[in-house]
Formats: C-alpha cells, structure tokens, sequence
C-alpha cells in the first residue's frame, strides 16, 4: 500500500499499488492510519506561489494550520481562517523559526509563458522537420553609393525613381529569384531564391540600418568607387560586425570616369576587410548598377557564401507557429495600419492571430513584395500585411498565438509598460535639484508637433531632432505620430503657450486641419526629404539663440591739450597713437588704465570730430585731432580716448 501524506503531515490518501483495492490489507490500512499524522521534516529553500495564505504557508513550512494559526495570533494580535492571506514577511519570519527560507516564487505571465514556449519550440526542434530556407541580404552603405539602384538592376524595376531626392528613406524587402546552372550537367536550371532588405545609407537612419543587420545572414557593403570609404559605410561595417553576419563587399560606379577602384580597395584594407585572394575572408565584387557589370557576380558570390558558410544556420522549421521582426509599418487611408513582417520561422497564413509589440490583430490580407495576394509565407519570406489594431515599432518582434483574448492581454500589459517607462524616464524633484536647476541657464524649448508616414521615419527624424542640443535651445517633440496632419494636432500647437511648429513628413494636411490652420494663422510644414526638414528646425532653433554682442576695438588716441569752448563744451586735443577713431564710433575714456567714463551701463559716442578746422568722418594713426564726448567734459591731458563698435553675431548651434 501506498500512504500519501499532505505537507502538514496529515494521512490525505491511501492506495494499494498492488491485488485488490478492497483487499483485508487495504482495509487494515485504512482502519488505523486515516486522518493521523505522519512527521515530516521540512528544511532549507522553500518557495511559495502568491496568493499567500495560511494553508500554502502550512503545506510549505510542514506545520499544522492550528499551530499556525496560534502563532499568527501571538505574532500580529489577529485571528486568522485556514484562507486568510497573510503578508510574505511575516510567513517568511515563521518559516525561518523552523529552518526554512520562504521564497517567493514569481507567477509566470502570459508574455513570459509565450516567449518560453516560443524558446522552447526552438531549441527542441525536430532536425528532421527541418527545411532550407533562403538566405537574407541586406544592402548597406553610404547614401548615394548605388545600393538601390544595384537592386534595382537585379529586379530590373524603377524603384529608385520613386525616391525623393534620390535617397531611400525606408527599409524596403524584396525575394529575388535566382537562376544558375546544375554543376553536375551544366544544363539544367536550378532557381535559388535570396531575400533583399535595402536599408537607407543617410545617418539619420543609423537605427533603421541597426534593425536590417539584426535580421541578415548577409550584409552587402556598397562602396561607390568614386567617392571611397565614408563615414555611413564605416557605420555599416559596424553593424554588420556586431551582428556577427558575413560580409561581402560590392565595389560600385567602376565605370565610371572617376573610378579609383585600387584606392577604395586600400581603404577597405585599412578597415580589416580583407578579400579571399589575399589570405581574407571577404568577398569583393565590383559592380555597376549602370551597365549591370558584375551583378551575376554578387549574386554567386552571395549564393556560395550561404553554401559555404551558413548552410546549418539556413534551416528553418516552417510547420510551426510563425515569428519574425516587424520591418517597417504606417498607416494607410485606404487599408489602415500596414506592417512589412519578414517570417525567420514558422509559416505565416492568412487568418493568423498576430503579436506585434504592444498591438495585435488577425491577418486580413497579405502581400508579397510585388503586391500579389498571399495566404501563407514561409521562412525568410518579407510580406506586408493588414489587420493589425494599431502602428507598431519599427523592429518589434511578432509571434502567432493560438487566442485573440491572449493576444490582447499581452498587448495591453506591454501599453502599461511603455507608459510607465515613459513616465520614469522624469527624475523625481529634489531641493538640490531645484536649486541647480535655478542656478543655470534658462533653456528655452523649441516644441515641434511631427506627423510621417512610417513609425521608421518617425524614430529616425526624432533621433536627428535630438541632436540638435544647445545649453540654451533644445527641441523637445510634443507629439509624434504616423499619419496626415489632422484639427487635434492644430488644436494642440494653439494651445501651447509658445510657438510650436508642425512638421510633416511625407504626409500632407486634411481639409479640417488646413481650415484651422488658415484661420489662426498657424503655418504647417510639409517635407519630403530629411535634410530639409532638419535643417529648417536647426534654423528655428538657432533663431531663438540670443546674438552675441561682440566688441571691436578700433584705435586709440591721447589727449595732449584741453580747450573750453562756451555753449560747447571741452574739446580734447588728441593725438592717434594706434588705429583710427571714427566719427560714428562708440568711445570710452582711460585714466590711468581705469575707466572713469561712461558708466558700465551706459553707451556714449562723439558729438564732433575735427581735423583743424574740418570736419572729420575718421582720423587714422599718426594724425592729431580735436574731439567732443557726447556728455563727458571732465577731461584731462593724459586721458586715453578708446574708439569702438559693438558687432552683433547670430549664434549658430
């Protein structure tokens, strides 16, 4: 017979393991040991789930609900029930009486038991269930260095085109496909298929070029031999590396006349990127994106080092629930919120119930690259989708999960999160802090209201916008969000005790808000390219800069006689000893190198300047002079007369 005994050391249940269970034995068991207690020890690290009661306390401690129950009353003069909750601090008190550390054991919450079991399917994974999938590449470099239009040579699209100013300004994912000859017969077409993410190369969006290296194989270094290594393409080298992806290097604009392709090799050399021909480990490709030289080149090249190099991590299994890495999202007039997802596991259907960050949904439709309809997508597969509830981050991983009701907690206790992060990013007020703060200088805020298309864009533009940091001037974003300029956002720069600007990027103003707008006399700014807006704000925020005051000194003279004219005044006769004096110039007077005249407060200029007889618009080094100070007589042989001008400078941040 088996006798099972509670953690209290009560007799709970007694079974017969073997013959029958109403067996004389059985029976016998049951006569003498049915509710007795059995000792039992119960020593050293114990822990403890909440709710914490008298009863879990019991069974985790191995003391009697009545002792227990006496010992509370002596410790806290209260009377408890077998349920009552009881403060771990006391429990944990008692326990120690009897050798025993209480630990509270913290409740496993919905987002933590789903990223587990996301853990989990990964690392148990079947090998057998395991399929290739295609590598990810993404192109990364300098702006203006070709990486778009060498993917659109490879597309054989315009996509360049549609770029304003010539620059991408968001993470684009394309799938490729590309064909090359069986090595065993060299006739029959194999098709390998690559993934393409474009990354913008201007450093507003160093975050945005963070996020593609985070989720590569491959990261394609686009070097434009014109122009050499920059400070962008050493940034991309950087991520590359610290995501631990392989590089390729692709030597771009080699047709052209300026092509110095051995000086952009140096460069690389200097930057630890050795190729493969000289003992390296880095593949380099020359290209142009013009004639299309080298391109099956970069394709092979990229092929061969997923073969050679990748080929375990280039597995994936795709029966499993999807999860990926949110690439870009923005909201559409037509559609709502759209989200580029790239699939790194699993397979994604439309249908699925998906968490995004702090926003979940069920997918409603799905597109590839090229906009064709989809209902599944497998492993490195980049797809724009709808349904989601609201803009997600940029780079917020999402996951399928089986139930909406599970989807929307997780979703509403990461909201809860974010705002209490945003709210703890403000220090607690303290005397000390109040008292320096009073010390310093006054900072004046330049409020900017700012609307885009994409939740990328929006990261990108406030990481510039914070840049621009003077000790005097700051921006400071009173609203950022994705989408048309609307009325609220109007509504809230007028309520705004200063003047705030509104500025959109790629968006434009709906008719309500412009009306507004018009009739208040609020101007709203609309950009489609980064540089411009960012160099409007700097204007702003320069412009609220105090000038500077600056001092130019112009000449000195001495005065070597005094003559009292009435009706006039003292006249000075001078000598210039070193400059000139100007008749329009400010002055002060220098008695024995102190200034006795005017006043720190106060600014005087001449009344005359004569040279003999004539009037003198300026008299220079080495000439003699007769001068009146406008207000000052008290003037002695000796004296320096000191000639200058005050120059008003704009500060620049």
């Amino acid at each position: 017979p088996a006798i099972v005994v509670g953690a209290n050391g009560q007799v709970e249940m007694i079974e017969q393991q073997w013959g029958s269970r109403r067996g004389p034995r059985a029976a016998l068991l049951r006569k003498h040991m049915r509710g007795k207690t059995v000792k039992t020890v119960i020593e050293g690290l114990v822990e403890i789930s909440p709710p914490i009661t008298v009863r879990s306390v019991s069974e985790a401690i191995g003391m009697k609900v009545g002792d227990l129950s006496k010992r509370l009353l002596k410790e806290t003069n209260q009377l408890y029930g077998v349920n009552s909750p009881i403060e771990f601090h006391v429990a944990a008190s008692i326990a120690a009486e009897k050798n025993v550390e209480l630990v509270l054991k913290k409740q496993e919450t919905a987002e933590e038991k789903l990223l587990r079991e996301f853990e989990e399917a990964a690392e148990n994974v079947d090998p057998e269930k395991l399929r290739p999938r295609p590598p990810v590449v993404t192109i990364m470099g300098h702006v203006d260095h070709g990486k778009t239009s060498l993917l659109d040579k490879i597309r054989s699209t315009k996509v360049v085109d549609t770029e304003v100013g010539g620059i991408t300004q968001v993470i684009r994912a394309w799938s490729v496909v590309h064909k090359v000859e069986d090595p065993d017969t060299g006739e029959k077409v194999i098709e390998r298929r690559i993934t393409f993410l474009d990354t913008p190369g201007h450093e507003a969006f160093t975050k945005m070029r963070a996020r593609g290296a985070n989720v590569t194989d491959i990261a394609v270094i686009v070097v434009a031999a014109t122009d050499g290594v920059r400070p962008q393409t050493e940034e991309a080298i950087a991520h590359a590396r610290a995501a631990e992806v392989r590089i390729i290097v692709a030597i771009n604009k080699v047709d052209m006349p300026n092509a110095d392709v051995e000086k952009t090799r140096r460069q690389l050399y200097g930057m630890n990127l050795l190729p493969d021909d000289m003992g390296g480990d880095t593949q380099f490709v020359e290209t142009s994106a013009a004639t299309g030289q080298g391109i099956d080149d970069l394709l092979t090249a990229i092929l061969l080092e997923a073969e050679l190099n990748l080929d375990e991590d280039l597995q994936a299994d795709p029966d499993r629930p999807a999860t990926g890495t949110c690439l870009e999202a923005y909201m559409n007039a037509d559609e709502g919120v759209m989200a580029t997802l790239l699939v790194q596991q699993g397979t994604l259907k439309r249908g699925d119930i998906v968490l995004c960050g702090s926003t979940f949904g069920t997918i409603r439709a799905m597109y590839s690259d090229s906009g064709r309809l989809l209902r599944e997508a497998g492993p490195s597969t980049p797809v724009r989708i709808t349904g989601l509830k609201e803009v997600p981050n940029a780079d917020d991983p999402f996951f399928v999960v089986d139930e909406i009701a599970k989807a929307q907690e997780i979703a509403d206790l990461r909201r809860v999160k974010e705002r209490e992060s945003q709210l703890n990013r403000f220090a607690p007020v303290s005397l000390e802090s109040l008292t320096a703060a009073k010390s310093k200088i006054k900072i004046t805020e330049l409020k900017v209201i700012l609307k885009a298309e994409a939740r990328g864009s929006v990261e990108a533009i406030k990481k510039e916008l914070e840049k621009l940091v003077h000790e005097e001037v700051r921006t400071r974003v009173l609203h950022a969000g994705i989408g048309a300029i609307t009325e609220s956002d109007v509504q809230l720069a007028l309520t705004s005790p200063d003047d705030t600007l509104i500025v959109g990027f790629n968006v434009t103003a709906d008719d309500d808000a412009l009306r507004l707008a018009e009739a208040r006399g609020i101007k709203l700014n609309e950009y489609q390219i980064i540089y411009n807006l960012v160099d409007d704000v700097k204007a702003a925020l320069e412009g609220r800069l105090k000038p500077i005051e600056e001092v130019v000194h112009l000449g000195r003279a001495v005065i070597r006689d005094t003559f009292r004219i009435s009706k006039v005044g003292t006249i000075a006769g001078c000598y210039v000893t070193s400059g000139v004096i100007e008749r329009n110039a400010r002055v002060r007077v220098i008695r024995e190198g102190v200034v006795i005249f005017p006043p720190a407060d106060k600014v005087v200029g001449l009344d005359s300047l004569k040279r003999f007889k004539d009037d003198a618009k300026e008299v220079r080094e080495g000439f003699e002079c007769g001068l009146k100070i406008a207000g000052f007589d008290d003037v002695k042989t000796g004296d320096v007369i000191e000639a200058f001008k005050i120059e008003v400078k704009q500060r620049t941040l």
